[in-house]
């Protein structure tokens, strides 16, 4: 329950509560209507003005009845309205603080979105220590969001004013994970708008909109029924590979993992062969696919291979060389 709607209700029970009272009063004193009334507000608020009318026993222990009651829900209301006045101050300078830091990020991940898959996703970016931030507009989310210690901006993603805020237009990555395709269709199109080199990757429930998403600038559409029936069949086919492939990409003990490496013009290994790499011999990395600009992937690359810019090398090797290895020191000082 929001802080608006909790104060709505409480200040409904206490409306019920002072006419219970008022109408106890006119039967049990016969007092009229308006005395009573009048009589209840001074007792719940303890102003503390005499009896309008006198009190008999019943009166007395119906008017004890009132004070533990109604003093109680009054001044309940009261602290929730000090407590919800304090929080949307704090909130809103926390919230400056929260723009200003947004405004200078750049080259992060912006994740729409953090219902379920959401929370897989951003859990495996934080302990990967990626810099992303979440657009969520459920409150209850949100909240969750924080106490993780995600940074995350309360807003609706198919908003261009929320996706600025979260610097949409110098975020390197862009991923929607909306709960409607239709809305993930209209804040990829709107990010494509704001930053026309993003790599966006959105989630798709539907696979007849899986076309939608690419033609409106989505790089990446993944459609979780699809992948999920896929796994299932591979595992009954397949179990061992299954199993390869999850050691691979999240390997639970083992110091093994698969990566991608973008070769840059500046990059060391650019126009080099792929055995004067030193790869293998410096790293003990084993390049097993390399991706060309046109498209064309070459599985188990030879020796004699010549690695060019715009080449993605997919690579395997200890996990703690190969997260985040385009950023890896060893590959700024060659």
């Amino acid at each position: 329950m929001t802080d608006k709607r909790k104060i709505l209700f409480l200040v409904a029970v206490l409306t019920v509560l002072i006419t219970f009272d008022a109408i106890g009063y006119t039967i049990i004193e016969k007092a009229h209507f308006f005395d009573a009334l009048y009589m209840t507000i001074i007792t719940i608020t303890t102003v503390g003005y005499q009896e309008v009318f006198p009190l008999s026993a019943t009166g007395r222990v119906f008017t004890i009845w009132i004070i533990i009651s109604g003093l109680g829900t009054f001044f309940y209301i009261a602290g929730t309205l000090v407590e919800s006045a304090f929080d949307v101050n704090l909130r809103r300078i926390l919230g400056r603080r929260k723009m200003k830091m947004l405004a200078k990020l750049k080259d992060h991940v912006l994740v729409a979105g953090f219902g379920v898959m959401g929370e897989h996703v951003c859990r495996e970016l934080f302990q990967r220590k990626i810099k992303f931030v979440i657009i969520e507009n459920n409150n209850a989310r949100f909240a969750m969001a924080e106490e993780h210690g995600y940074q995350v901006l309360l807003g609706d993603a198919t908003s261009e004013e929320v996706l600025a805020t979260a610097s949409a237009d110098k975020a390197k990555t862009f991923i929607s994970l909306l709960s409607k395709d239709s809305d993930n269709i209209f804040t990829v199109m709107a990010v494509r708008e704001l930053n026309p080199s993003v790599c966006i990757i959105s989630r798709c429930l539907d696979i007849a909109n899986e076309k939608r998403l690419f033609k409106v600038g989505a790089n990446r559409v993944v459609t979780p029924y699809e992948l999920g029936s896929r796994r299932i069949v591979n595992s009954v086919l397949r179990p061992h590979v299954v199993d390869f492939i999850d050691l691979m990409t999240f390997p639970p003990q083992m110091d093994l993992s698969i990566e991608e490496l973008s070769i840059q013009d500046n990059s060391p290994y650019a126009n080099k062969l792929l055995k004067d790499s030193s790869l293998r011999e410096e790293f003990n990395i084993i390049v097993i696919a390399a991706k060309r600009q046109n498209g064309e992937m070459i599985f188990n690359p030879p020796s004699s291979l010549k690695i060019l810019p715009g080449d993605v090398l997919i690579l395997v090797g200890e996990k703690s060389k190969l997260i985040n290895l385009n950023n890896l020191p060893f590959l700024k000082e060659r």
